[in-house]
Formats: C-alpha cells, structure tokens, sequence
C-alpha cells in the first residue's frame, strides 16, 4: 500500500477487507463492529455491498445483538443500497450455506417468480448425496416452502432421498402438501417414497413419514404388497387395498 492509499478514502480491497473482519469478529465490542458496518456503507461500492452481506451469513452466540446486527444491515441493504444490492445478495445464496437472511432480504427486492426461480435453480445444483451443502439445501427447501408454485415439486422431489434426516422430513411435507392424484407428478412422487420407504439408511423416523405421506397421498400399491411388507413401520399397516394407514 503506498502512503496515499493510506491517508486515503478511497475504497481499496485491503480497507474493506479489514472492515469486513471487524464486522464479523464477535469478540470486538458492538460498537467497534457498528463502526465498520458504517465504513462499509459509506464505500458503497458493489465490494463492499458484498462484505456488508457478509454480516447475515454470520451468527454470533449473543443472539440479541446478533439480529440487531443483521436487522440494521438487511435494511440497509434494502432501503439504502436497493437494486445494487440484488446480484451480490442472489451470489451470495447461490455460493455460501447460511443464507436465510439473504434471502429473506433479496424478496423484498426482486418479484416472487423471479426468487423461486433463483432459489429453485441453485437448490437444484446441490446433490442429495453431498454433505457439503446440508445448511445451504436446508434452508433452500425451507424457503421453497413459502411458495405454491409448481417449479418447487421437481426441486424439492429428489430431496426425499437426502442424506439428511431434516432435509427429508421437509421434502416429504412438502410434496404431500402439493401433489394429490391428478397433479403430473403424482406417480414419480408415489415412487420415490416407496424408495424412500425401501432405502436401506432410511431411519424409522423417515420411514414412517414416508408412510404417512404414501398414506395420506392415498397411494395404491397393490401392485407392490408383497415386495413391500417387509419395510412397514412399526404401527403401520399396509392393507389388501395397497393403502398405507396407521400413525
């Protein structure tokens, strides 16, 4: 750094890279990080729109100071800095894991259709088989579920067989939620809980839950009886009807 970046305002990379780590050390005093949040927001370059993002993918232990924190900066962002926000904020959700106040924050920005498409088409990019992205998928099927619009169910679906126990029990509501006979998924969404049902590290939890869902979705598997009595739950019943009753 040459002594004129020094004694300058300008933003350089390195003075916003060293009030964004102000800002998200829990350990500095609240006034000490507020300050840096404010020097960040008088830059108000689109760098440092996306450290000030940084601040809602953090969490801190003190809880209250923590959502005032996020609170002042998700405002900001919205009332301050607007549209020049929204692409930072939707890369942001597309790349990091702790994203639900991003995007809460970006839908007060962007239309409705446009939000479900963008959380919809980075959910879709994350594997059920990946553990990396657990926290990411999470809150992406979490907030899918806010919305009734079809592009969710062929998103959502495929998360039934997560590796994750919470991902799955959301994924399964929902789809029990949307799909009824009639909706042109009904068959795929049938077939997968029956896998999901059959799947060898299913836990009882997840298991039953699928039998709710086959259940209440009034699935016929009469066809699959036989195959499947022995993966009936504890507490269910599978009837000569091919119809799932019990808990």
């Amino acid at each position: 750094m040459g002594l004129f970046d020094l004694f300058s305002s300008k933003p350089t990379p390195r003075k916003i890279e060293k009030a964004q780590k102000r800002m998200l050390n829990e350990h500095h005093q609240q006034a000490v990080r507020q300050e840096a949040i404010e020097e960040l927001i008088s830059y108000g370059t689109p760098e440092a729109i996306s450290a000030l993002i940084r601040r809602l993918g953090t969490n801190f232990r003190d809880t209250i100071k923590n959502e005032q924190e996020k609170r002042y900066v998700s405002e900001t962002l919205v009332d301050r800095f607007g549209d020049a926000s929204v692409e930072p904020l939707l890369e942001f959700i597309r790349t990091e894991h702790t994203i639900s106040a991003a995007i809460i924050t970006v839908s007060k920005l962007i239309s409705q259709e446009r939000l479900v498409g963008e959380l919809c088409e980075t959910l879709d990019s994350y594997s059920p088989t990946d553990h990396r992205t657990t926290d990411a998928k999470l809150q992406l099927v979490d907030a899918l579920g806010d919305y009734d619009d079809p592009r969710v169910v062929p998103v959502v679906m495929p998360h039934m067989l997560d590796h994750d126990d919470d991902i799955r029990i959301k994924a399964i509501g929902h789809i029990e939620e949307r799909v009824a006979k009639g909706h042109p998924q009904y068959d795929e969404a049938v077939e997968t809980l029956v896998k999901v049902l059959k799947d060898p590290l299913a836990s009882g939890r997840i298991q039953r839950r699928a039998a709710v869902a086959l259940g209440a979705l009034d699935a016929d598997l009469r066809s699959q009886r036989e195959e499947l009595e022995e993966y009936v739950p504890d507490g269910f019943t599978l009837g000569e009807d091919g119809r799932f009753s019990g808990q």
